[in-house]
């Protein structure tokens, strides 16, 4: 009992980001991705977490900044019944710069030429449509069903969104287990992914699932 407590205490205490009852918000996070794990399960993701608050202040920054645009693109995975967490994948890929550009990747969700092609989008010069934010939305929508359809649980959908569907079939086999707390510890899980996974929950467990007064007397 001493023990539970005392791990409950560290975990309150290491994750200060939140004005109230931060591992609360996170886990409501959690839950939306059907996740069976809390973040009490597995202090692999509370590292994560760890390493990557301190990005969140700026990017939650440029989420007021671009709420109407933002509230657009959430009304679109609403009206599909898709957690809202994935409305806010544009902040950790892009910082929702419709514009931007990577290696081979481009726009909002940072699709690759083929990706986008598959779930419709046309690429080729003088028509990027991955640049376009309402089709490449519909696009990504049409992606992350997809992938939760092949991988069952919308955590594990995003998890492949962002490392690739081959590298998570891998780790999922080799590992056997799709446990959030098993795959994280895996030292061959994309740092990238994590920075991605960590950053989105962050932020959604911030804007969706803080309270409001509270959220409030933070940002003052």
């Amino acid at each position: 009992m001493l023990k539970l407590l005392w791990l409950t205490l560290l975990f309150f205490s290491h994750l200060t980001l939140f004005a109230r009852s931060d591992v609360e918000a996170i886990n409501l996070s959690l839950q939306s991705l059907q996740s069976d794990e809390s973040l009490l399960d597995t202090s692999a993701l509370d590292n994560t977490l760890d390493r990557y608050r301190g990005t969140i202040k700026p990017l939650y920054h440029r989420y007021t900044q671009t709420t109407i645009e933002f509230e657009k693109i959430k009304s679109k995975f609403e009206a599909e019944d898709i957690p809202v967490f994935f409305a806010l994948i544009p902040y950790s890929e892009s910082k929702f710069n419709p514009t931007i550009r990577g290696y081979g990747t481009a726009g909002l969700w940072q699709f690759g030429k083929q990706s986008a092609r598959n779930f419709g989008l046309t690429v080729k010069k003088g028509n990027d449509e991955r640049l376009n934010p309402s089709r490449s939305t519909d696009a990504a929508i049409r992606y992350i069903k997809y992938l939760k359809k092949e991988f069952g649980s919308w955590y594990l959908a995003d998890f492949a969104y962002a490392m690739g569907e081959g590298t998570l079939k891998r780790l999922i086999q080799k590992n056997g287990s799709k446990k959030i707390s098993v795959l994280l510890n895996d030292p061959h899980f994309p740092s990238g992914t994590k920075a991605h996974f960590a950053k989105t929950l962050l932020l959604d467990a911030k804007i969706h699932y803080t309270k409001v007064d509270e959220d409030n007397n933070e940002s003052k």
